[in-house]
């Protein structure tokens, strides 16, 4: 795999900059009775809902725009109610690896499906200030993954070409496969894969400065 082109580096969020079973199934509960509250239907009624719209839709965001309910609506009440800091420690390892990427002279991006403002709470509760990247981009800003549009605005605010860019993350399908349809590099972690879109699976995020060198060996 030829790195020595890449500038920039696309993180997902959850599941890849930090991973917490409990924050998991706390935002499972919320994100229920989020639909709950917006559909009038009960607990368990809005989780056999959200059970068959992810099966057909993969991801949340499409799955309550599934629902009738509008995705930043929807994310913006969810982030009033979800409490990362209770459930997420801080990543030392996530900070290190990004802020060495800058220093690399790498442009950094992070691209969620969460809305603007849970996306900011796990941030603070990771340890990752606007200081470690570039740019953040969410639902708020594009339609989310798998649509290219996040990738592509990403690209854009970044100053590069999607072949110019490396995205890592942890779901094949919703996530690198749309990257690697428009030219991305890819790398997933916390996960496990052989298909032809991925170009690197990682063990941990230092992995990175593993295969990616110093652009000063390039230039």
């Amino acid at each position: 795999m030829n790195l020595g082109e890449i500038k920039a580096v696309v993180f997902d969020i959850d599941g890849t900059l930090y991973r917490s079973q409990e924050y998991e199934r706390h935002l499972y509960l919320m994100i229920v009775k989020t639909i709950s509250w917006f559909t009038g239907l009960d607990i368990q009624q809005a989780a056999e809902r959200l059970r068959q719209e992810k099966y057909k839709h993969r991801t949340v965001s499409r799955s309550v725009e599934a629902m009738g309910i509008h995705s930043r609506m929807f994310f913006d009440k969810l982030a009033e109610h979800v409490e990362p800091r209770k459930y997420i420690a801080k990543n030392p390892e996530a900070i290190a690896v990004l802020n060495t990427l800058r220093r690399r002279g790498y442009k950094i991006a992070l691209h969620t499906n969460s809305g603007r403002k849970l996306a900011e709470k796990v941030l603070e509760a990771i340890g990752i200030g606007d200081n470690c990247y570039d740019v953040l981009i969410t639902s708020d800003e594009a339609e989310p993954k798998p649509s290219q549009e996040g990738y592509l605005l990403c690209a854009a605010k970044l100053n590069v070409k999607p072949s110019e860019a490396l995205y890592v993350g942890d779901r094949p399908e919703v996530e690198l496969k749309p990257a690697k349809e428009m030219g991305m590099k890819t790398a997933l972690i916390n996960n496990q894969s052989s298909a032809a879109f991925i170009d690197h699976n990682l063990r941990t995020l230092e992995d990175l400065l593993n295969i990616l060198a110093d652009r000063r060996m390039h230039t």
